[in-house]
């Protein structure tokens, strides 16, 4: 009999002001771009992604929250600036509409480098795009063509008001787990490892 799998990531969860402070710029941004081809986050639904694991037996859930709390829980904490709007790949042809995380002094890159290293030491491949840390606010649809593409680029370069939005304080990271449904994902935080900052890096 197959086990039970799991859909999990790594992330730190935002803290309830950043939050709503994300849902408030998405409101207004749906009325700014109201004719766009967008398919918008839940609010509940942003996270600042360290690691995608993917569908996992979940008997390995205490294994990975230990090399966690073994490899990862000794990093200092620390706060960040959020704000500004960006695209992936680029602003010519946006796939995904984020907002950005400052990221200055590379805390954020070293927390997810050792991250994916712990994994990693686990099994799971490293991963292979440099990290950028975003929140998510929306996807383009798939179907966009790349004149709408390009328009909705030049749109969002336009747009303001998003350049400080709040602060996120990285204290701790979770494993959660995505369950995906037609109305959306539900996620679960399954476990927290707070981070001590009694190793040396950070």
């Amino acid at each position: 009999m197959p086990s039970d799998t799991y859909r999990l990531f790594i992330a730190i969860n935002l803290p309830a002001d950043l939050l709503a402070g994300l849902q408030t710029l998405q409101q207004r941004l749906m009325r700014q771009l109201a004719d766009a081809p967008l398919r918008w986050v839940r609010p509940e639904g942003i996270h600042l992604t360290l690691k995608f694991l993917g569908e996992t037996d979940a008997g390995r859930v205490q294994e990975i929250v230990k090399a966690l709390e073994k490899d990862v829980a000794a990093s200092r904490p620390f706060e960040l600036p959020v704000g500004g709007l960006g695209c992936f790949p680029n602003i010519r042809n946006p796939n995904v509409l984020w907002v950005g995380v400052a990221d200055e002094e590379q805390r954020l890159r070293k927390l997810a480098a050792e991250v994916d290293r712990t994994l990693v030491g686990l099994g799971w491949p490293p991963e292979r795009r440099p990290f950028s840390g975003h929140l998510t606010l929306a996807r383009v649809r798939k179907q966009a063509g790349r004149k709408e593409r390009r328009i909705l680029g030049e749109q969002i370069s336009a747009l303001s008001g998003a350049e400080k939005l709040g602060v996120l304080p990285v204290y701790s990271v979770h494993l959660m787990r995505s369950q995906l449904h037609r109305d959306g994902a539900i996620y679960t935080a399954l476990a927290e490892v707070a981070l001590t900052g009694e190793g040396a890096n950070g």
